[in-house]
């Protein structure tokens, strides 16, 4: 028995050390703070039922591959993609393939040079997730042309990839335009998904197109880095936040990428980096461009091959200048100003507030709020090339007196 208790109390104080990191591992893995959280609880207790064959070692490793078995468990229950089969002929391309630096290029340059109103389309159905009826609100059309213009997007976006464009093969009409995206995607409805699943399996014309379709969405997805951004800010019970950047990118090079180099502003300097889940290393330097600017040199965890994605978690230190601004009756106020980019970009600004605080406005209104035990906003959008997202909120702390 008091073995046992002394392992507990191995495992609390290595705990106690290593949790903040493996908290920051969760969130670069599922770039979600509140899975994050939940994964966190779940590592936890799995390190506390294992803690037995811990046979010493670096408790940060050990721990660090507990939490990654937790959320690839995760990922397997809940992460659900359209099955496409595939002929069995050498050369078949697969969704998880490398992408080929070629074809990237293309697509670059295919989703630069589509309409605007397709373009802004595609980026809020694939890198944000709209909805029909949430695309055709937000670009003011009716529903049938935001379904249109996503559908007619990806099919330029085929023909980019040197895919002969088609849209009724041997004129099979039953998996088509929309319909086809929506399997793609993995959105139909369930009984409609099983019927598109038999389609395939028997229609080899249909089958082709589904299979360029993934291609182009894989395609996507490698290219998120030019397309979209994800801000989490979490304030402490004085309003301090601390802010958390995800972005995901791939290597467009011939060359194995072992080394990143990037600019950041002087103002608010990264604290930690981590590459796919674990922490990097790096220097900063001065910028030869511009004063205002640092030079960070990153040394990757896991070199990059051609082709191959891999994803990026900035965490910058909390930053009192940037802290929500304390009422006189007890509420705070936060406020946050953001320009991501010089493209067309995806937008994801996610607000955690301190445990127990109750909210009381948001400006604008955000796209989802979840609450349990804490308290997390979230918002949705497509700024234009250099624009800025600002939102207000305000809150009370727990058991916070209004005054006077």
């Amino acid at each position: 028995m008091q073995a046992v208790d002394e392992r507990l109390s191995a495992l609390e104080r290595m705990w106690e050390s290593h949790r903040d990191s493996v908290r920051r591992l969760l969130l670069g893995l599922g770039r979600d703070i509140d899975l994050a959280d939940d994964l966190l609880q779940e590592t936890y207790l799995r390190a506390r039922a294992g803690i037995s064959s811990y046979r010493g070692g670096d408790p940060r490793a050990w721990l660090s591959a507990i939490a990654k078995n937790a959320f690839r468990n995760h990922v397997r229950q809940r992460y659900v993609r359209a099955e496409i089969p595939l002929d069995s002929r050498p050369g078949a391309i697969g969704a998880d393939s490398a992408c080929d630096r070629l074809d990237l290029l293309a697509i670059r340059q295919a989703v630069a040079a589509l309409p605007a109103a397709l373009r802004t389309a595609l980026i809020m159905k694939h890198y944000v997730g709209f909805t029909y009826p949430e695309i055709a609100s937000h670009t003011r059309c009716a529903v049938g042309t935001a379904k249109w213009r996503v559908s007619e997007a990806l099919d330029l976006l085929r023909a980019a990839l040197r895919a002969e464009r088609r849209t009724a093969m041997a004129g099979c009409t039953e998996l088509n335009g929309i319909s086809m995206v929506d399997y793609v995607y993995g959105v139909l409805p369930a009984e409609a998904a099983a019927k598109a699943k038999a389609h395939l399996a028997k229609c080899r014309s249909c089958r082709e197109q589904a299979r360029e379709l993934k291609r182009v969405t894989s395609m996507l997805d490698a290219l998120e880095g030019d397309h979209k951004q994800m801000h989490f800010i979490e304030l402490d019970t004085e309003g301090v936040c601390t802010l958390y950047e995800t972005s995901s990118h791939v290597n467009t090079s011939d060359q194995i990428l072992g080394t990143l180099v990037f600019q950041s502003g002087k103002g608010y300097r990264v604290q930690h980096l981590y590459q796919d889940g674990e922490e990097v290393t790096f220097t900063v330097g001065p910028c030869p461009e511009s004063d205002a600017l640092e030079t960070y040199t990153v040394t990757l965890a896991h070199p990059v091959p051609p082709g191959e994605r891999y994803n990026e978690l900035s965490v910058y230190p909390p930053e009192p200048a940037s802290a929500a601004q304390r009422l006189g009756d007890g509420r705070f106020r936060f406020h946050w100003k953001q320009r991501p980019g010089s493209n067309e970009t995806a937008y994801v600004q996610v607000i955690r507030l301190p445990a127990g605080a109750h909210l009381l406005s948001a400006e604008p209104q955000p796209a989802a709020t979840r609450s349990n035990g804490t308290t997390t906003l979230i918002w949705r959008t497509v700024l234009g090339p250099h624009q800025f997202f600002e939102c207000t909120v305000e809150y009370r702390p727990e058991k916070a007196e209004a005054v006077g």
